[in-house]
């Protein structure tokens, strides 16, 4: 029994690596709302983030680095961030990263909304306001609780003040 309850294991993982935290897909919904307005502007940070998930190039080398390291497919930046299934997995895999290490920093699960401050600014950034929201800018704070109340159950996501 043992070994076909590993390779039930296995046959559930996604995309080959073994079964944790993953986020919801309200989450990533709401991440690429706030993000690229549901894929209708790919390009932002002058330039620095692109796709409908809004990655940066170094979210997506630390993404390729570990999926490397799992036996998981990689792939390039330029040749696949406007890939919309290869951009939302990468997304997936990043946020995933974030939260393990937000857990591991609250020693508790980290909300939507630090999730997505630590998305939103990278968490280098987001360790300098100390993890707390409070600390963050204006505009990400905002972001958090549009996407913080989306998770919440409202109906649709609110950015008509967010810039």
């Amino acid at each position: 029994m043992p070994k076909y309850l590993m390779l039930l294991l296995s046959f559930l993982a996604t995309d080959g690596y073994a079964i944790g935290w993953k986020p919801p897909e309200r989450l990533l919904n709401a991440v690429r709302r706030v993000e690229s307005s549901d894929g209708l502007f790919t390009y932002g940070d002058e330039g620095r983030s692109l796709g409908d998930f809004q990655l940066s190039e170094a979210a997506w080398m630390d993404v390729t680095s570990w999926r490397r390291s799992h036996g998981v497919k990689a792939y390039g930046y330029s040749s696949h961030v406007y890939d919309r299934r290869v951009n939302r997995s990468y997304a997936a895999d990043y946020i995933t990263l974030l939260h393990d290490e937000l857990e591991r920093v609250y020693k508790r699960p980290p909300t939507s909304g630090e999730i997505y401050a630590a998305y939103n600014m990278g968490l280098g950034s987001f360790a300098s306001c100390r993890y707390k929201l409070q600390r963050v800018n204006a505009v990400t704070a905002r972001k958090c609780q549009a996407v913080h109340a989306y998770m919440q159950g409202a109906p649709e996501l609110r950015l008509t003040s967010i810039q």
